[in-house]
C-alpha cells in the first residue's frame, strides 16, 4: 500500500548516536569498575525499558540509585554528544518523502524540549508536521505518548508506518495500529530486529516502501 504517513524515531534512527550512547554507558561502568562493552555487545542487549537493561550490564538498583543513574546518563551523553551527526543519507530520504506528499512526524523517548533543538540544530524540522517528545529523563512512555500524537495529528494509524531501530519501536507500532520497518543500523543488531521482520537495511529503502 501507499502509506500517507511516516512515523519517525529519533535516536539511531535519525540521529546516528550509536557510537556516543556506548561510549557514554562505558564511562558508567568504568566507574563503577564493570567491564567495557563493544558496539556489538551493546545491541545485543539495549532495550526498553532501559531498568532492565541496565541491571543485565551490572548495575543493581538495590544500591543504585535510579533516579541518579539517568541523570548520569544524560549529563554524560549531552557531554559527549557536541559532534553526533544525523544518520548517513537521511536528509535525501526526508526530502524524497516530502516529495511523494507523504506527512512525517517524530515520536521519541527523548525530552521533547532537547528533541525539538535539535531537530533544528540539524535543520530538518521542516520536514515534520509534528514533534512528540517524553516529558521526563527515563526514557519511557513512549505508547503513551503515542496515543497522544493520534489525539493531536490527523493520523489513520492504518495508512501509517513507523520506522524505528529497536525492537521497543515495533512494540510501540504495533500498540498503535503501525506498520513498522526497523532499520538495521541503529541500537539494536540486525539479527535482533529480524526477529520481528521488516529490517531496512538502507534508509533509502524507505523510498520505495512509501512510493
Amino acid at each position: 500500500m501507499k502509506y500517507k504517513n511516516v512515523v519517525w524515531d529519533w535516536n539511531g534512527t535519525l540521529l546516528d548516536d550509536v557510537k556516543v550512547s556506548v561510549d557514554t554507558i562505558n564511562v558508567m561502568l568504568e566507574r563503577k569498575h564493570l567491564g567495557r562493552l563493544t558496539v556489538e555487545e551493546y545491541r545485543s542487549v539495549f532495550g526498553f525499558p532501559v531498568k532492565p537493561y541496565y541491571e543485565s550490564i551490572g548495575f543493581d538498583f538495590s544500591r543504585d540509585d535510579w533516579d541518579a543513574v539517568s541523570r548520569d546518563f544524560v549529563n554524560i551523553y549531552n557531554d559527549l554528544a557536541k559532534n553526533v551527526e544525523l544518520t548517513p543519507g537521511i536528509v535525501p530520504v526526508l526530502e524524497g518523502i516530502k516529495r511523494q506528499g507523504v506527512h512525517q512526524y517524530v515520536l521519541s523517548a527523548l525530552k521533547e524540549d532537547l528533541l525539538i533543538g535539535m531537530l533544528e540544530r540539524f535543520g530538518i524540522r521542516e520536514y515534520f508536521e509534528g514533534v512528540c517528545g517524553s516529558n521526563n529523563i527515563y526514557a519511557d512512555g513512549k505508547v503513551a505518548r503515542g496515543m497522544e500524537m493520534l489525539r493531536m495529528f490527523p493520523i489513520v494509524p492504518e495508512e501509517t508506518v513507523m520506522v524505528g531501530d529497536t525492537l521497543h519501536d515495533a512494540e510501540v507500532a504495533e500498540a498503535l495500529g503501525f506498520d513498522f520497518r526497523l532499520y538495521a543500523g541503529g541500537h539494536n543488531s540486525a539479527e535482533r530486529l529480524a526477529e520481528k521482520g521488516n529490517v531496512l537495511p538502507r534508509m533509502d529503502a524507505l523510498l520505495e516502501i512509501v512510493r
